[in-house]
């Protein structure tokens, strides 16, 4: 569930193009409340909450994300998720710095910490304080989450319906994947209703927004079904609204309930 779940923790910095330029990234603190949307039978409830803060750091992007779930399965066996994650790219996709730890009941069952680089091509290595392997190569082509988004919204902001490429999403050489999205059209502000009433601040005004389902395939497999998708409301400024975080069993849904502004650190 965890990498799903650094997935959504992606910004955005549209690029020259036809379109029109958008609103700048919005340094913001956000918080979902999780809740069952979906199950197959493997997990009958779950409820939680996950917050995100990003910032804009001159050079680069941080973000810091927490998910605390309670789910219960199907013989009635309930545990705790813990999920946290801090990251830093710099502004031109070349370096990306991570430190992700999954919990369960109160253990730590992952943990990794360490720093990946970029060249020309988007090959590069992946270097592990923490975790195993203590290093390992990216391939060319190779994208950081921001750099993904960034590819995701310009091609929304132009017209397209479609990006497939493949992003390290920081960890280990699971956490290698290969993503294909779908853009909808832009969406109508009165299917944004829910977003703009946690937003009291007004950080989604006239700010355009589209429907994406983005799905994240092993590369470190040979399994040709996804590892998870991800259904989410993207804003022009960074900012992701409410979505769908969909496993092979269940859905699980974030549903943005508060949105605040935060001072950018530059």
């Amino acid at each position: 569930m965890t990498r799903a779940l650094a997935a959504i923790a992606l910004s955005a910095f549209l690029g020259m193009g036809a379109a029109p330029l958008p609103p700048p990234l919005a340094s913001h603190r956000a918080i979902y409340e999780i809740s069952l949307e979906h199950t197959s039978g493997s997990i009958v409830a779950a409820h939680g909450r996950m917050a995100i803060e990003f910032k804009d750091t001159c050079d680069g992007w941080s973000t810091t994300q927490r998910l605390i779930a309670d789910m219960t399965d199907s013989e009635g066996v309930a545990s705790r998720t813990d999920f946290f994650v801090t990251a830093w790219e710099s502004k031109d996709g070349r370096t990306m710095r991570f430190d992700v730890s999954d919990s369960r009941d109160g253990k730590e069952d992952e943990r990794q910490r360490g720093s990946a680089t970029l060249g020309d091509d988007g090959g590069g290595r992946v270097e592990l304080v923490r975790g195993k392997p203590a290093s390992f190569a990216l391939p060319k082509g190779t994208q950081f989450p921001t750099s993904q988004m960034n590819a995701i919204l310009r091609n929304a902001q132009n017209g397209k319906s479609s990006y497939k490429h493949l992003v390290f999403q920081g960890g280990d050489p699971t956490d290698l994947n290969f993503s294909t999205a779908a853009i909808g059209k832009a969406i109508l502000p009165e299917a944004l209703a829910r977003e703009h009433a946690a937003d009291t601040e007004g950080l989604l005004n006239h700010v355009p927004a589209w429907a994406a389902l983005i799905i994240f395939y092993p590369v470190s497999s040979h399994v040709e079904s996804p590892d998870y998708e991800v259904a989410a409301h993207l804003f022009a400024n960074g900012i992701n609204g409410s979505m769908s975080l969909i496993y092979s069993h269940y859905t699980l849904r974030a549903e943005l309930v508060r949105l605040e502004p935060l001072k950018a650190s530059c």
